[in-house]
């Protein structure tokens, strides 16, 4: 196989950014028309992009989706720094989930204490705090009773 055919299209990093963002931010913050409303280009200008119809977009477009998706230009050239913003968005999903179920739970304090972990690892533990809640019949903690991570 060689180099060009093994590579990652525009399109392909396109819809992993895609994916990422409705996870993160819910799916109508992806559909063509409102990306294209951000980068001031049209919904088929995206979908051609998204579909690969498109294969060579001005860079001033590249930047406007780098800008949109929060990642650099790079993102779209290099499989290298998609690789590491991908992590990085991973793991921002998954520290947004987390917060969200520990808010649920009741449990406070929580960002300081797991800024370093991994995604996969902030998973493991919002799954954690959920299973918690639900062993205590789903009820936040009321104030001032001790939860697992100290007092609420």
């Amino acid at each position: 196989m060689s180099p060009s055919e093994s590579r990652r299209t525009l399109a392909q990093a396109l819809t992993t950014l895609i994916e990422k963002k409705a996870e993160r931010d819910g799916e109508s913050t992806v559909t063509d028309q409102v990306i294209g409303e951000h980068i001031g280009k049209s919904r088929t200008t995206v979908w051609k992009l998204r579909t690969g119809q498109e294969v060579n977009p001005k860079i001033e477009t590249l930047e406007a989706l780098a800008r949109y998706f929060g990642v650099r230009v790079s993102y779209f050239l290099d499989e290298d720094s998609a690789a590491v913003a991908d992590e990085q968005l991973d793991s921002l999903t998954a520290a947004r989930r987390l917060r969200e179920v520990a808010e649920t739970h009741g449990v406070q304090g929580i960002n300081a204490r797991l800024g370093s972990l991994s995604a996969d690892s902030l998973a493991t533990v919002a799954r954690l705090i959920e299973r918690l809640g639900e062993s205590e019949g789903g009820q936040p903690p009321q104030h001032g009773r001790s939860t697992p991570f100290g007092k609420d």
